[in-house]
């Protein structure tokens, strides 16, 4: 007889884009913002994950800090129960610790889990189903860790790259996971036909993560199954021991567990201005909002407030009105707006951080 599968997502929000500054600040972190200037990339999220995962087993992890923020925007879509608080940022691999604990406290050591993050953009939902519909079946029958790669578009040296080994059910074991590539290893390996990018997104429960941890990190591993059942203060305390790297770099780098399932939808890991424009540009070279004019212009980005904007004989850049701040940037050099915020701390403009 079939044995009866629980299935659970885990969202990993807060923290914050310096490189969405206008728009992202110290207190509205990158993923409530809006790609399409409808919903929010977190309820996008939450909403192309149903009903294959019920939304009362989708969780959303955030920054103590953060809470408010992630509290107002979530309201009547998800229980606040459903909001898993991290007393501070310490990294994925200890956020995915401790979210996949707390989900096995609440629904089961052998829920069948969707780790993702809450700030990618993907304009078709119902493929994205497909995929990680597959890859909850491959988790939940191999005892491994499943992670969705993208076909490479370009060569990327801010991504991780799967080497595709030899097929696996319905997906492939990966020989090799290299992260954050050289330019040339980047561009050698996009083209090869062998490597795809690492969406940062990961299917497991918890019996195989705390496999994984007691191999690469025992200390980590040792709290891991308490998690749950600690009180605030000792959560913190267990919090501020950890110094890791990323899941990428302590977990997925170092496995022998890890199976991939190339993805079947369109996939944009939004870091900055010009990545927006490459997601959104479509057939045509400028993206803006409702209220901008152009006129004359050419790879353009650009985002009204309040007041009318208006552009004429420009090219190649962004153009950000957030009604106390206007940004205008050379589209690509547009990763480089944090150095602008070291500027406002040192001038004491920290309002405006």
């Amino acid at each position: 007889m079939r044995r009866n599968i629980n299935y659970a997502a885990l969202i990993i929000a807060g923290g914050r884009s310096t490189r969405f500054w206008p728009v992202g600040r110290i207190d509205r972190p990158k993923s409530l913002f809006s790609i399409t200037e409808r919903n929010s990339l977190i309820i996008d999220t939450i909403s192309r994950l149903q009903p294959l995962v019920s939304v009362e087993r989708i969780f959303v992890l955030v920054i103590k800090s953060q809470l408010l923020a992630f509290e107002t925007e979530l309201k009547n879509i998800i229980s606040p129960h459903n909001l898993i608080v991290e007393p501070e940022a310490r990294g994925t691999t200890v956020a995915i610790a401790y979210g996949l604990a707390t989900i096995a406290a609440r629904c089961g050591k052998e829920t069948i889990v969707v780790v993702s993050p809450a700030d990618h953009y993907v304009p078709q939902p119902a493929a994205f189903r497909t995929t990680i519909g597959k890859a909850l079946r491959l988790a939940a029958n191999a005892r491994a860790i499943v992670v969705i790669g993208i076909k490479p578009t370009r060569p990327e040296t801010g991504y991780g790259y799967l080497k595709i080994g030899a097929p696996f059910g319905l997906g492939f074991k990966v020989a090799r996971f290299i992260e954050k590539p050289p330019l040339e290893g980047a561009r050698r390996m996009s083209s090869s036909g062998q490597f795809l990018w690492n969406a940062g997104i990961f299917v497991m429960n918890t019996t195989v993560l705390l496999m994984e941890l007691r191999e690469c990190s025992p200390a980590l591993a040792a709290d891991v199954e308490r998690f749950a059942s600690m009180t605030p203060r000792q959560l913190t305390a267990a919090y501020t021991r950890f110094e890791l790297a990323s899941f990428d770099r302590e977990v997925a780098e170092k496995s022998s567990r890890l199976i991939g399932i190339q993805a079947a939808f369109e996939w944009h890991d939004v870091g900055s201005w010009h990545g927006l424009w490459l997601a959104m540009r479509g057939k045509g070279s400028n993206v803006t909002s409702d209220r901008v004019v152009i006129d004359d212009v050419e790879g353009v980005l650009a985002r009204g407030g309040k007041r009318l904007m208006v552009l004429m004989g420009v090219k190649d850049l962004v153009a950000i009105d957030t009604d106390d701040v206007i940004l205008i940037a050379s589209r690509s050099r547009s990763q480089e707006v944090p150095r602008v915020l070291e500027q406002l701390k040192k001038r004491g403009l920290q309002a405006y951080l």
